[in-house]
């Protein structure tokens, strides 16, 4: 089992890639306590993709793009 403690952890910015649910689903399910780790977070984006389930078989190229802009924003 991993537990994680380090509390510097909220401070790491997080992309939330939403393939086959939208944003404002996810925002909803943060906010319901559904993923109690985000809510803590002090930086949240959310990138729709509109892929289905596995984005790196249906839209890889697309997603690459996506990860790597992320990655040189941050």
């Amino acid at each position: 089992m991993v537990r994680l403690s380090d509390e510097r952890r909220y401070e790491v910015p997080v992309v939330v890639v939403c393939p086959e649910f939208t944003p404002e689903q996810a925002r909803e399910w943060i906010a319901a306590g559904e993923a109690p780790e985000l809510t803590r977070a002090k930086q949240v984006e959310f990138v729709d993709i509109d892929s289905g389930h596995w984005p790196m078989f249906t839209k890889p190229a697309e997603l690459a793009r996506l990860l790597g802009a992320m990655a040189a924003g941050h």
